[in-house]
C-alpha cells in the first residue's frame, strides 16, 4: 500500500516534500523548523524534540537517545544497539518525526553515522508504511554533511554466507 496518493495536493505536503529525497531534512533557523514542527504536530506526527547542546561526548548521546526514544533498558550505547532500537521502535498515527537542534556540536563523522542510521531505519519504517522523518538543525549556515541512507550492494539470502560462494 503507498503512503502517499499520486495527486498534486500530496505533492504539496511537507512530508513528501522530506521524503520525496531521502529522510532527513536540514534546517539553520529554529523559526524555519518550527514551522515545520507545527505542520507535523497539525497532520498528526508524534515529535521527538532533541536538544544536542551537550552531545560533544558520545556516550551523552547514546543517554539522551535512549531517554527521549524509550529504549529497553538493555539499550547498549552504541551505534548498532541504536539501529537495532531504531528498527523496533513503534511507530503511531502519521508518523514519527525526530528533530535535532544544535547537531553542529556533534563530531562530523559520528553525526554522519548517526544520520546514516536514522535514514535507515527511516526506509525500513517505510517499506510497512510507517513515517519516520529526521529534521536536523544546525547554528551554522554554511554546515555540509555528506550524503546519508546509501544501500550497499548485498549478496542475496542464498550466498549471504563467503563459504556459500566458494570462498
Amino acid at each position: 500500500m503507498a503512503v502517499f496518493e499520486n495527486n498534486p495536493d500530496e505533492w504539496q505536503r511537507l512530508d513528501w516534500q522530506i521524503l520525496q529525497n531521502g529522510w532527513t531534512s536540514l534546517y539553520w533557523r529554529q523559526s524555519i523548523l518550527d514551522n515545520d514542527i507545527d505542520w507535523f504536530k497539525k497532520e498528526k506526527y508524534n515529535i521527538i524534540d532533541i536538544d544536542c547542546t551537550n552531545w560533544a561526548v558520545t556516550n551523552q548521546i547514546h543517554k539522551d537517545l535512549k531517554k527521549q526514544l524509550d529504549f529497553p533498558d538493555y539499550y547498549g550505547d552504541n551505534f548498532n544497539a541504536l539501529n537495532d532500537c531504531l528498527s523496533e521502535l513503534e511507530i503511531k498515527d502519521a508518523g514519527l518525526v525526530i528533530a535535532f537542534r544544535h547537531f553542529q556540536i556533534v563530531d562530523k563523522d559520528l553525526a554522519h553515522s548517526l544520520l546514516d542510521i536514522f535514514a535507515r531505519n527511516s526506509r525500513l519504517h517505510y517499506l510497512f508504511g510507517k513515517r519516520l522523518l529526521t529534521l536536523v538543525q544546525v547554528d551554522n549556515p554554511k554546515y555540509q554533511t555528506d550524503p546519508v541512507g546509501s544501500s550497499s550492494v548485498l549478496w542475496n539470502a542464498a550466498e549471504w554466507l563467503d563459504s556459500k560462494r566458494g570462498l
